[in-house]
């Protein structure tokens, strides 16, 4: 088992149980795209018991969205974006069209992926549009809205600006995901410090951080967690300094 199989692995342990456990998993996702690419709750939402709401500002991967989730009556798909501060009304999007995984309300996010092949020319590529939002404030405060049980966001580099809106108003899912590849090690930083003391178990996964709140599991499931994440942490280690060590090699 490799590194994204064993985490892929905790992860989906998690929600099975939690769909399990709870009478139903009220879901919300923020940067929704097409709803299947790389998206992890997509197999899990389907379920008869999950109910939730997915945001996806962009028409073409909006579109992706609907289709995608034609016959799951229990989503509501809203074709909006979520900011941080209200109002939300209409702000600036930065797109590029050719690529429907690279859009966010960071330029600096977008550009700096000029260095990858096919984005050479990212800059002169991207396009500002204008997408409707809604703030957290205003969702959290729409009729019928409850906090999430599962919350999982990927803006590309905003997400540290939805937490600092989430968080204040007392969310505490049994499951989050946040998308921290972009976010400076400042914010990843002030993220586990928050997260961590509120009772949860955090998982660094790649470009995310997935958090567990530990009252929803038994102890003996958190205990397999950690030992599966630890010894994959230990042996990525081991690796890691097996390949310094023939690059050494290699220089002698």
């Amino acid at each position: 088992m490799n590194y994204i199989e064993s985490f892929t692995a905790i992860r989906d342990a998690a929600l099975v149980c939690l769909t399990e456990r709870l009478p139903a998993v009220n879901y919300l996702i923020v940067g929704a795209n097409d709803g299947t690419r790389g998206d992890p709750l997509f197999v899990h939402a389907g379920g008869a018991k999950w109910r939730g709401t997915l945001f996806e500002p962009l028409p073409e991967p909006f579109e992706g969205l609907r289709k995608a989730y034609a016959e799951r009556p229990n989503a509501k798909l809203r074709n909006q974006a979520v900011v941080a501060d209200s109002p939300g009304g209409k702000r600036t999007f930065f797109n590029v069209p050719f690529s429907t995984t690279n859009s966010s309300f960071r330029r600096d996010v977008i550009v700096k992926h000029k260095v990858y092949s096919g984005f050479e020319k990212v800059e002169e590529q991207l396009v500002e549009v204008e997408v409707d939002c809604v703030s957290v404030g205003e969702l959290a405060a729409e009729p019928g809205f409850a906090p999430p049980d599962v919350l999982l966001t990927d803006t590309e580099g905003y997400d540290y600006r939805l937490f600092q809106a989430w968080w204040p108003l007392g969310w505490r899912p049994a499951f989050i995901e946040i998308e921290v590849i972009h976010l400076e090690e400042a914010e990843r930083v002030a993220l586990a410090k928050l997260i961590e003391p509120a009772g949860y178990e955090i998982f660094w996964f790649g470009t995310d951080l997935f958090a567990l709140r530990k009252d929803m599991f038994t102890g003996a499931e958190m205990q397999v967690y950690r030992l599966l994440r630890d010894q994959t942490a230990n042996l990525i280690g081991v690796i890691n300094l097996l390949q310094q060590e023939r690059a050494a090699r290699a220089k002698v």
